[in-house]
């Protein structure tokens, strides 16, 4: 496969686990609009922004100056992340982008494939955000996440188990392991933190991460941070837990390179089984999980560094090699 072509399916991943992952952090948020106190509605947008690593929206922090202030601008703050082109998370520019580099790809692209990506891109593009609204806020980004589902189904279903479908889901995992991580960071850090007007319930990051019903399958109550927080982490059962992301991220790189998964183990490899060690530090722990006064400290920090720098493997040593040396394969 050429580089190119490797580098497409992977970013075509990466952008449409990013706007699913946006998707739902707002039907988490729309939601709540209807019988939600109004400070704890500006705390969550200040959450749901710091998440996508955008700047916090200037939401008042006092509950009467809140309500009045959503009343009229969580239209535009869900504006900005449905349908504004020139932010890099919305909902739109990232069906976009993916649609761009999937565009360069119709050789390797089942035609089904290409017609469900481009349909969810014109439907995306075409609609009317202000009618959508007037009928329901959530309605929407969850047509959204519905379209975003059928694509991966269509994926799974129709492309063959190649290089070309091993790059594809490795961006979403690459994707997926650094937002929900970021995730956690943000939620710990700033949805729960001892100076916060108010403080998120754990059981609304398990219901974001689409955990809550086998969470409660597996535990009676949500009694500490410790159980939530360890559930998200670790449980290989669950689709969103950074160990399923990083075990299939040992998985997809194991097939693109055989020879770098054994000695002399490739850099994306030793990587990946790094990141395979942190995840198995306590998240419960306090220096684990970082702290208000110390944003940068405990694992989920140096899990979403590491993961960043497992991109920057990634495409060091399968998209911008030099020429002469060719793959390590």
């Amino acid at each position: 496969m050429l580089a190119r072509a490797a580098a497409d399916f992977y970013w075509a991943g990466r952008y449409l686990e990013r706007a699913e992952r946006t998707a739902r952090l707002l039907d988490y948020q729309l939601t709540r609009l209807v019988d939600t106190p109004a400070d704890e509605l500006a705390h969550g947008w200040r959450v749901l922004y710091a998440a996508l690593g955008r700047g916090t929206p200037d939401v008042p922090a006092d509950a009467d100056e809140a309500e009045t202030f959503l009343i009229a601008d969580a239209y535009t703050l869900a504006g900005r992340l449905v349908e504004d082109g020139t932010n890099p998370d919305s909902i739109l520019s990232c069906w976009s982008m993916a649609r761009e580099n999937a565009r360069q790809l119709r050789p390797w692209l089942p035609l089904g494939v290409w017609t469900c990506l481009n349909r969810g891109f014109l439907w995306i593009r075409d609609v009317d955000f202000a009618a959508a609204w007037g009928e329901s806020p959530s309605a929407l980004v969850l047509e959204a996440i519905d379209r975003l589902r059928l694509l991966a189904g269509v994926v799974d279903g129709l492309m063959p188990r190649d290089d070309a479908w091993r790059f594809l889901e490795l961006g979403r995992f690459v994707e997926r392991l650094q937002s929900q991580t970021k995730l956690l960071e943000t939620w710990t850090r700033v949805g729960r933190a001892d100076d916060a007007p108010v403080r998120l319930p754990w059981s609304d990051l398990l219901r974001i991460s689409e955990a809550y019903a086998l969470y409660r399958r597996r535990r009676a109550a949500l009694k500490r941070r410790e159980a939530p927080l360890a559930f998200l982490v670790r449980n290989p059962e669950l689709p969103r837990s950074l160990r399923f992301a990083v075990h299939r991220i040992e998985t997809l790189l194991g097939g693109i390179d055989p020879r770098g998964a054994r000695y002399p183990l490739a850099a994306p490899h030793r990587m990946a089984i790094r990141l395979g060690a942190t995840v198995e530090i306590d998240p419960a722990d306090e220096r684990a999980a970082g702290t208000a006064g110390d944003p940068g400290s405990g694992a989920f920090a140096t899990l979403y560094r590491d993961g960043r720098t497992l991109h920057n493997l990634i495409m060091a040593t399968y998209v911008r090699y030099p020429v002469e040396e060719g793959l390590p394969t």
